[in-house]
């Protein structure tokens, strides 16, 4: 009985250790970059790493821009968002700022500026209850850099009272 008891407890702690090594696995596939501009009260703000992704960006024949991300080995695409903290019991009055990249994944160090900023399809997008404004915007002006693992981007506003205009993050 007691050879069962000491068999059993083996082999769930074993099973155990493997599942946490799984999950360590499976975060390691999907990194997490650092924020490093303060996220102001009253907003939740994420950055997501989309590793061997790239983005297709698109329009949609009434002047409107957005994206399709696909696969592409080599690529990472970059995803900021600024959303704000709203009552879940009103549907429309969310608003979220988003700013979306993409570099290849062995650049080290990169500087761009202006219309330069295209070569990484970055994207602003804006979403809320509010007409004419709602929408992904190219970004036509402003700067970027990349120096190691940090990356800054600032830009002039690209819709009337914009929220983020500048970003700085760890990766």
């Amino acid at each position: 009985m007691k050879k069962a008891i000491l068999l059993s407890i083996i082999f769930w702690t074993a099973l155990s250790c493997y599942n946490s090594k799984k999950a360590v696995s499976e975060n390691n596939k999907n990194p997490k970059g650092q924020i490093l501009t303060p996220c102001p009260e009253g907003y939740d703000c994420t950055l997501e790493l989309l590793p061997n992704k790239t983005m297709v960006v698109k329009n949609d024949g009434i002047g409107g821009t957005y994206y399709e991300l696909e696969d592409l080995n080599g690529t990472t695409v970059y995803h900021f968002t600024y959303n704000q903290k709203t009552d879940k019991q009103y549907q429309d009055a969310g608003y979220r700022e988003e700013i979306i990249f993409e570099l290849d994944s062995k650049t080290k160090d990169l500087k761009l500026s202006n219309e330069e900023l295209q070569n990484t399809k970055m994207l602003f997008g804006v979403w809320c209850y509010c007409k004419g404004k709602a929408g992904n915007y190219k970004i036509p002006k402003g700067n970027f850099s990349k120096k190691g693992n940090e990356i800054s981007i600032d830009f002039p506003a690209v819709v009337d009272e914009q929220k983020v205009t500048a970003l700085k993050i760890k990766i």
